[in-house]
């Protein structure tokens, strides 16, 4: 049985094709242009009708088809989904038990588990190297609970862009006990940054917006810091500037419950 299209968010793809490409048909060209140069190294390119109908109805399901419209568009596909408290209500309950016990039954959000699954050498390279032909960006940080202990600290992430684009940004959050035998990463969290809006959806279904008028000033997101030793990764696929302040006071951000 055909999934569901999972819905997008239209006029911002439409505006973001138009300010990089000028056309749907340019984009066309530079998606089979990546594809001749082993830039993309999976899927195919779609034309201008598929696109076109992409837009209006919503992406289909198939990784090669999210993953490589979302490369060429140069945009984590986190970013492109219409993500709010709906989405949540639809997709939550039977994809996240999915992910965490690593079902074989594929559904509707399946192309994203590499991303949210645990593991030691998380975020998934092959995401990254597939279908953007590059490396994840990462920062790693370690919470020292002899400096910091039961407090909310604030994250401030930072977008490096090469132009003034204010293209979206998806940074993805895990952490690891200290010294842990096991090594394994555990993803609880994206960050999706706009140029005027931020949503954090966190790995309880927990789904937080807020809007700002558009900046390109760094991102705050707020994470705990509890009793125990713990190491933290963020992951991007864009590079990004990462700094931190414990404990926090920013006020009006998004922030990861502890």
């Amino acid at each position: 049985m055909a999934l569901t299209p999972l819905p997008i968010r239209s006029d911002r793809i439409q505006a973001l094709i138009t300010e990089r490409f000028g056309s749907v048909d340019a984009l066309v060209v530079e998606w089979e242009e990546r594809l001749r140069n082993k830039v993309q190294k999976k899927g195919k390119a779609r034309q201008r009708n598929t696109i076109y109908r992409w837009l209006k109805e919503g992406l289909p399901t198939q990784k090669s088809d999210i993953f490589g419209f979302a490369g060429v568009l140069d945009v984590d596909p986190i970013a492109i989904l219409a993500i709010d408290e709906a989405f949540i209500a639809k997709y939550f309950p039977t994809e996240r038990p999915r992910v965490s016990l690593a079902s074989e039954t594929l559904g509707a959000l399946a192309p994203f588990w590499p991303v949210y699954r645990p593991g030691p050498g998380w975020p998934l390279a092959e995401i990254a190297r597939d279908f953007y032909g590059r490396a994840w960006r990462t920062h790693e940080f370690v919470h020292d609970h002899s400096l910091v202990t039961n407090e909310y600290v604030v994250i401030y992430l930072q977008a490096i862009t090469q132009d003034n684009s204010l293209t979206p940004r998806a940074y993805h959050f895990a952490y690891r006990r200290r010294h842990a035998r096991d090594g394994m990463w555990r993803p609880y969290g994206t960050v999706i940054a706009y140029a005027d809006e931020t949503i954090l959806v966190s790995e309880s279904g927990d789904c937080q917006r807020i809007t700002r008028e558009p900046t390109n000033e760094p991102v705050p997101v707020e994470t705990y810091f509890g009793a125990g030793e713990a190491e933290f990764k963020v992951a991007s696929l864009h590079a990004f500037g990462l700094e931190i302040t414990a404990p926090s006071r920013e006020s009006g951000c998004v922030r990861f419950c502890g």
